[in-house]
């Protein structure tokens, strides 16, 4: 299943894209740095995500969670948290590809529930939290 992301709810895009996966289809997500949280104040959202990123394991700073800048792999940390724990949800999760739209998407993909109000999109968010857009 292709999904273009343009517009879309990132937690109801994560949701779908896990419940899916779950089922044993293979979701393909493109142009995910188009989507959007549908957060009134995204500077109460830029600091809860950097807040997440600071946390750190003060035991052994090693083994702490690791929250990425990129946003397609932002994507797949916060699928990966609505998915079981164990070989199950590994499985789901390696059946979920997430893609930036560099090169632009292909026509007739499927783009359900964008919405059409301000929000800050996953592209923003992640280059507040130092992501370049190089890698």
């Amino acid at each position: 299943m292709d999904i273009d992301a343009d517009g879309m709810i990132v937690g109801r895009l994560a949701a779908f894209c896990a419940k899916q996966a779950l089922k044993g289809e293979n979701v393909n997500v493109f142009n995910i740095e188009s989507s959007v949280f549908s957060a009134t104040n995204s500077k109460v959202l830029f600091t809860k995500y950097l807040k997440r990123r600071g946390i750190q394991n003060k035991a052994d700073p090693e083994k702490s969670a690791k929250w990425p800048r990129r946003p397609d792999f932002l994507f797949k940390k916060i699928v990966s948290g609505m998915l079981p724990d164990g070989k199950r949800g590994k499985e789901a999760l390696n059946r979920i590809k997430v893609f930036l739209a560099k090169g632009g998407v292909k026509p007739g993909l499927k783009n359900a529930d964008s919405i059409k109000v301000k929000a800050i999109t996953l592209k923003e968010l992640c280059e507040k939290l130092g992501w370049s857009g190089h890698e």
